[in-house]
């Protein structure tokens, strides 16, 4: 079964737990994708739409029967500068396929897709829990796959607006602890991202820092004592 929920929901999902991703700029069609690892576990992709009419296309394996699962995120920004795009699932045999009309461009033949289009309002806004970030929880497209093979997420805005957005893919947690290792990074480059200052990480470090130097001396004066 496939659900396209045009409207946003009025919970959102942490963005701890989810392996960010800052790609540079994708194709604009099927053929010029840019290649993800995967789309079933939890990511975010943050990227920008820098001139009207841009296209961006993502693309990854599949297999038959995988659930496809995607949420965009609007950001607040403190200066402004984000967008609320239209976004879709485009594969072989979805179990949807009313939807291609309102695609940017023609799809081959055998394709089918699922749109998310733009909401008409945008509830209130939630905050990260780890990041202390704001957003809008947009539309979600869940979907599965009929047949194996590449599927693709193709976002754009039918106004031509421009601007940053954020879309979380998949529903499976990262199980390596080397995740976890990197979540003092993943919160210092989505709070740059965002725009927020990142002072209390310089202030945290610096504080930290200066302990360990006085451990050091402490330690070193006992020594010699």
């Amino acid at each position: 079964m496939t659900i396209a929920r045009s409207q946003p929901a009025r919970t959102g999902s942490d963005l701890a737990g989810s392996d960010p991703v800052f790609p540079g700029l994708p194709g604009a069609t099927l053929q010029t994708s840019l290649r993800l690892p995967g789309f079933q576990q939890k990511r975010l992709i943050f990227n920008r739409l820098g001139q009207p009419g841009q296209v961006h296309v993502y693309s990854a394996e599949c297999r038959a029967g995988d659930r496809i699962r995607m949420q965009m995120l609007v950001p607040v920004l403190p200066l402004g500068g984000s967008v609320v795009p239209a976004f879709a699932v485009v594969a072989q045999s979805l179990p949807y396929k009313a939807d291609i009309q309102k695609l940017p461009f023609t799809l081959p033949a055998g394709f089918s897709a699922v749109v998310a289009p733009p909401p008409t309002e945008l509830v209130s806004p939630v905050k990260d829990a780890l990041t202390r970030a704001h957003y809008y929880p947009g539309p979600t497209i869940d979907t599965r796959t009929l047949v194996g093979g590449r599927v693709y997420l193709v976002v754009w805005s039918p106004h031509n607006h421009m601007g940053k957005y954020v879309i979380q893919t998949g529903t499976r947690w990262p199980l390596r602890w080397t995740y976890w290792t990197r979540v003092p990074a993943i919160w210092w480059r989505i709070r740059g991202w965002f725009g927020l200052s990142r002072a209390a990480a310089v202030a945290a470090l610096g504080a930290t820092a200066l302990g360990i130097l006085l451990l050091i001396s402490l330690l070193g004066r006992r020594g010699r004592a």
